[in-house]
């Protein structure tokens, strides 16, 4: 009788340790340590109604601006950061996150992240942060589906990233 008992508790942890989801829309989202790494934002790609698009992402600069940023994520803890190259429309800017996986219940995935300090305290008082759909996932790429509204018409904007390498240097 105890065999058999050990030998259910033992199938069940590993099952229950699985390191792999697949959602129901056949997305896999795999532990934090896929995202290890340093990454680059190679597209964007607005999806909506048909007409003009300018969006503001995460209220710092225009999403054209995100385009050849760099991203960096470390699994352990959950930290990272993201830079943004100067142009002559957009001011550099480097910018440290706390970042994280979210699973909202309804089968999808989200990446959220909230801005904070070089001892990785939020730098917004009340603790706000910034959510997007994770579309699509693997070791190599990413696309994240940022929701978002210009002149209240609401529109997706479709982030790629392409991993650049295994560094993780903040």
């Amino acid at each position: 009788m105890k065999k058999t008992f050990y030998i259910i508790i033992f199938a069940f942890l590993l099952i229950s340790c699985s390191s792999t989801k697949t959602t129901s829309n056949g997305t896999s989202k795999t532990s934090k340590k896929m995202l290890k790494g340093t990454w680059q934002v190679t597209n964007l790609r607005f999806v909506g109604e048909k007409g003009i698009y300018k969006a503001n992402l995460f209220d710092i600069a225009d999403s054209a601006c995100f385009i050849g940023s760099e991203w960096v994520f470390i699994p352990n803890n959950g930290s990272g950061k993201f830079t943004i190259n100067g142009t002559s429309n957009c001011e550099a800017s480097v910018n440290r996150i706390h970042w994280s996986f979210y699973e909202p219940g309804d089968g999808s995935y989200q990446f959220q992240f909230k801005f904070v300090d070089e001892k990785n305290k939020p730098l917004d008082a009340a603790n706000r942060g910034y959510r997007a759909k994770i579309d699509q996932i693997d070791e190599n790429s990413m696309i994240l589906r940022v929701a978002t509204t210009y002149e209240d018409n609401p529109f997706d904007v479709l982030m790629t990233f392409n991993k650049v390498s295994d560094d993780i240097s903040l």
